[in-house]
């Protein structure tokens, strides 16, 4: 049994460089051999393998199948936020939003420094939401990002990143079909409030971005 698992891990590391090279054929056909195995650890990396190729192959609909039936077993933070994000893609979004529960619920009783951190799960899906137009829901992600920024004040990329939080820069351009797209008045509102809580730099970066903003007319 050792050695099956030893000969498992030794596959397993040669499928995820296939994926890593955009094999996605390759590794769904190979991944699924395991999916079948009577222990749980090998089963659900065989999954992930799957729900991975599927997703960054733009199938949607089939990576939040697999992910789905990998989180029937799996209490990973991971595993359930890759659950959001292929169903936020899959336009699915009522499953998305209690996989994004459960995924913070997680993270919170179980997290490690090896788990995304809490802020970036904010950043990516606030960007899922807003690649299928869900404008006001990325916009409730983004109220969260910006009370980060709030309450640390100083916007230094280093210091953020030490905190696992996305850098400033990164996440006003991620967000600015957002702010484009919802009531004009919450979206000044947003980058005001910020703009009167953090350090000379980031005020400096929001007044630039700011002039890029093609504010939605009434």
């Amino acid at each position: 049994m050792e050695q099956n698992s030893r000969n498992s891990k030794n596959e397993f590391d040669t499928l995820w460089i296939k994926l890593n090279e955009n094999k996605y054929a390759e590794v769904i056909n190979e991944a699924t051999k395991f999916i079948q195995s009577d222990k749980k650890s090998i089963k659900n990396e065989a999954l992930k393998l799957i729900g991975l190729s599927y997703f960054r192959n733009g199938q949607y609909n089939l990576s939040e199948q697999t992910f789905e039936t990998l989180t029937e077993t799996s209490s990973s933070p991971e595993d359930w936020f890759n659950l959001v994000t292929s169903s936020t893609l899959n336009k699915n979004i009522e499953l998305s939003e209690k996989a994004y529960n459960k995924t913070l619920e997680l993270y919170k009783e179980k997290g490690t420094k090896e788990n995304i951190p809490i802020p970036q799960i904010y950043f990516y899906y606030m960007q899922g939401l807003r690649d299928v137009k869900e404008y006001s829901k990325a916009f409730q992600q983004l109220e969260k990002l910006t009370d980060i920024y709030a309450k640390l004040v100083i916007t230094d990329d280093t210091f953020v990143y030490m905190r696992g939080v996305p850098f400033l820069s990164h996440t006003l351009e991620a967000s600015k079909e957002i702010l484009e797209s919802i009531d004009i008045e919450k979206a000044k509102k947003l980058i005001s409030d910020l703009m009167s809580k953090v350090d000379e730099e980031g005020k400096d970066y929001l007044m630039k971005f700011e002039k890029t903003i093609n504010y939605k007319s009434n």
